[in-house]
């Protein structure tokens, strides 16, 4: 079994322990089950029980002698409570090792899932759909979890089983042989279930998969879809998925009622026909009533085992698509880099960019050169690739060919995590967590003080706005920023950016939302920033001359430079 292969080799330690304390604890069960022999004897026949012993009970009356013990009522009842304490101080550590192991199977996809995507390709990354990460995260790890719990109890029912077998066939082989063939043909009959049951199971995790994504998608744009009223449209969509999951969840319950109920009666009746070969063997009663003590017990574990088995077989496709996950973000691991600090004293030279996306080409022959304390605008069409230049600034997408050159290094050559500490980001969409304006301009980083946020909020023209409410800079944003406007949003981004002083700050429209006399206010922080930050500024609009040093117009595959006319005033752009 594949999901056994895994967590012995995921847990070689941890699962040694358990199947130590499983094995063990199958063990003294097995030795109170042979207690129950001379004990049925002594209850039976009196107290020269053990004279008239022969066979297993025999034997079992030498192994007390040759410890010491003379076999008695009161030795065998005080050896059963014993041995039964034993059992369960055993189970129970075995027990809470499953319950830790479970939390920390949960801890350890999650934690793997997370760096694999942290650490993985942008571009693979914008492949993935959106709501995938967190179902994984949430619903799939849980399960996966699971399965190991469901795991521990179907090896120790299945130990306890075999314990319990080998007592019987010491009693009686030829009784225990053939209730154990009825069982195992009772047990392979119902197995089908189980196969139903998997099924089910993997068009949940398919299913639950698809629902979360589409559901994460629509909660997006749900704004969109009620202020139009359109929300009807995505309805149908969620709605199938919903009754599909609806559906494989029955057949879910199906299958396992219908196991539950058909195991006691069929099992029974095998049960039976191995006490009737039993007393057509001429099996003495004590040595029988301890075989049906014993087939009754191993019924009973035999069924908590394939209802465990069950469970197992719908949570481990989680597991499976959980690992899936895992294997194929680490395979798309991002190339670290060299390990060359960055010094960023020249600029940024982008050199003979060859670069495609999808097959589609986005640059042939592209030239840029961002000089270091400069404001560098880049303007042209939707579609053009402009945000595609920085990408290739940042190191997050590679070109096919050509280099791109900081200080005159290849960007290959210098480690990238340093280089990208170095870069202050806004996008046109505003990304805010449900979390206080605090954390969204600092997003946690220890070293930013409250004096660092006042200064990028002031930078960014927003410090007069975060006065105002009553929290102060301990106000949440609500949801996605649902509790402040556009212009407001785009503001504490900028402040985001420019807290930790970023060497290199790139604006991708990020003045698209706000109003004309808000925008002008952003520009002229900009151009405070000039010959201290290096400022890439993108747009579609040619407004953006107002402020630049050097203007950029991607077209045809290229870099075009655009004469410039004398800067003017950042706030004369209100009006541009």
């Amino acid at each position: 079994m594949e999901t056994l292969r895994y967590f012995t080799r995921r847990y070689p330690w941890q699962s040694i322990t358990v199947l130590a304390c499983l094995v063990v604890g199958g063990l003294m069960e097995g030795l109170g089950l042979s207690a129950f022999l001379p004990l049925m004897s002594f209850v039976m026949r009196g107290a020269d029980a053990s004279k008239q012993a022969t066979g297993f009970e025999a034997t079992v009356n030498d192994a007390f002698e040759g410890i010491g013990l003379v076999p008695s009522l009161e030795v065998m009842l005080g050896f059963i409570v014993l041995v039964i304490l034993g059992k369960a101080t055993l189970l129970l550590i075995a027990n809470r090792r499953v319950g830790y192991m479970v939390a920390r199977v949960a801890t350890d996809l999650r934690l793997a899932l997370l760096r694999a995507l942290l650490t993985s390709r942008w571009g693979y990354y914008t492949r993935l759909p959106l709501g995938l990460a967190p179902n994984a995260m949430g619903t799939e790890a849980t399960r996966a979890a699971n399965s190991y719990h469901y795991l521990a109890q179907v090896l120790a029912g299945g130990i306890e089983v075999l314990f319990s077998l080998g007592v019987a066939l010491a009693i009686s082989w030829q009784v225990t042989v053939a209730a154990l063939a009825a069982g195992t043909l009772t047990l392979t009959a119902l197995h089908g279930f189980v196969r139903i049951t998997r099924r089910a199971g993997k068009r949940q995790t398919a299913l639950m998969r698809s629902l979360v994504s589409q559901l994460t998608d629509a909660l997006l744009v749900l704004k969109l879809l009620k202020a139009t009223g359109r929300e009807s449209l995505i309805g149908p969509l969620l709605e199938e998925d919903t009754r599909k999951l609806n559906k494989a969840l029955r057949k879910q319950v199906s299958s396992k009622e219908s196991l539950h109920a058909l195991q006691e009666p069929i099992l029974v009746v095998f049960a039976c026909v191995g006490i009737y070969v039993g007393t057509r063997l001429q099996v003495v009663p004590a040595s029988l009533l301890v075989l049906v003590l014993v087939f009754a017990r191993t019924l009973g574990v035999m069924n908590r085992i394939q209802r465990k088995f069950q469970d197992l077989a719908v949570d481990e496709s989680a597991l499976a698509k959980m690992r899936e996950l895992i294997a194929a973000s680490e395979s798309q691991r991002e190339v670290a880099g060299g390990t060359r600090v960055p010094s960023f004293e020249r600029g940024i030279d982008l050199r003979g960019i060859h670069f495609t996306y999808d097959g589609t080409p986005v640059f042939e022959g592209l030239d840029l050169e961002i000089p270091r304390g400069s404001i560098t605008a880049i303007i042209g069409t939707s579609g053009a690739g402009k945000t595609t230049v920085v990408d290739l600034a940042t190191g997050l997408v590679r070109p096919d060919a050509g280099q791109v050159l900081v200080d005159g290094v290849p960007l290959d050559e210098l480690d990238l995590g340093r280089w990208r500490r170095c870069v202050g980001y806004v996008t046109q969409e505003t990304l805010l967590f449900h979390d206080s304006i605090r954390m969204n301009v600092t997003l946690g980083d220890p070293d930013l003080g409250d004096a660092d946020v006042e200064r990028a909020l002031r930078d960014a023209g927003a410090w007069e706005f975060v006065c105002a409410r009553a929290e102060g800079l301990d106000a949440s944003v609500g949801e996605r920023g649902a509790l402040l406007s556009g212009g407001q949003r785009q503001r504490i981004a900028i402040a985001r950016a420019l807290a930790h002083r970023p060497k290199l700050l790139i604006l991708d429209e990020a003045t698209a939302a706000l109003d004309p006399a808000t925008e002008a206010g952003v520009w002229e922080a900009v151009e405070r920033l000039r010959g201290k930050t290096t400022v890439i500024a993108i747009s579609h609009q040619m407004a953006l001359a107002g402020v630049a040093d050097h203007l950029y117009r991607i077209e045809d595959l290229r870099a075009t430079p655009v004469s410039l006319p004398l800067p003017r005033p950042a706030a004369a752009l209100a009006g541009a």
